[in-house]
């Protein structure tokens, strides 16, 4: 009995943490693949696609969303893109090098996160990867 009063206490501290902060994830979607997961204003997703094609993809939908590419800065393991809304949000994509055939993507818009922004840039990105 007291080891369930434990547990049950430590979920409801851990519930009300994570409550307070404003930093809810699904953690169903971080248990299951392919799903990207919004945390701290980022959206993020590892893929089973190489840089190339990412960078590619990533390139693209910017230019679909009308989103000029002011910075893209390339390196052996990573690209970053900048960019910005027509009412001067701020766009950062990183795309870094996890293996061969997996890059992780990681999206954040303004300087807090828009959480609906970043996932319509990923929606384009995914619509131009397929």
């Amino acid at each position: 009995m007291y080891k369930a009063k434990q547990v049950m206490g430590t979920f409801l501290v851990v519930f009300f943490c994570l409550s307070l902060s404003g930093c809810w994830f699904v953690l169903g979607g971080a248990a299951g693949g392919g799903t990207a997961i919004y945390f701290k204003g980022r959206l993020q997703e590892d893929i089973g696609r190489n840089m190339h094609e990412v960078h590619e993809a990533t390139r693209s939908a910017l230019v679909s969303l009308n989103l000029p590419v002011e910075k893209e800065e390339k390196k052996v393991d990573s690209t970053s893109f900048e960019s910005k809304y027509p009412d001067g949000t701020n766009v950062w994509i990183n795309l870094s090098y996890r293996s061969a055939n997996t890059t992780r993507i990681t999206i954040r818009v303004g300087i807090v996160g828009d959480e609906s922004r970043s996932r319509q840039i990923w929606e384009e990105i995914r619509r131009h990867l397929n």
